[in-house]
C-alpha cells in the first residue's frame, strides 16, 4: 500500500508525518529517524539501531538514549 500526504513546511523548518504513515512504519515519538537528500528527492526513513561507536547492530543495549553494542561496553569497562 502506498501513502501520499502532502505537508505544509512550517516556520521552524517541520513538517508533520501522518498518524497512518507512522502507525504503518511503527515510527514511535523518540523514535530516529535516517534523512537523506539527493538532487531533487528527500528521503526519510525510520533508522537502524546501531552502536553509537562502532555501527554494530548486534547484543545493542540502549544507554541513556543512546545504543551501544556489548562489545563496546565491555571495552568502555577497562
Amino acid at each position: 500500500m502506498i501513502f501520499t500526504n502532502f505537508r505544509e513546511i512550517d516556520g521552524a523548518g517541520r513538517i508533520v508525518i501522518s498518524k497512518d504513515i507512522r502507525n504503518h512504519l511503527n515510527i514511535k515519538a523518540g523514535d530516529v529517524l535516517h534523512i537523506e537528500a539527493d538532487n531533487d528527492c528527500i528521503t526519510i526513513k525510520k533508522a537502524e539501531q546501531k552502536c553509537t561507536f562502532c555501527n554494530s547492530s548486534e547484543n545493542l543495549k540502549c544507554l541513556m538514549g543512546k545504543y551501544v553494542c556489548s562489545k563496546c561496553i565491555d571495552e568502555l569497562n577497562k
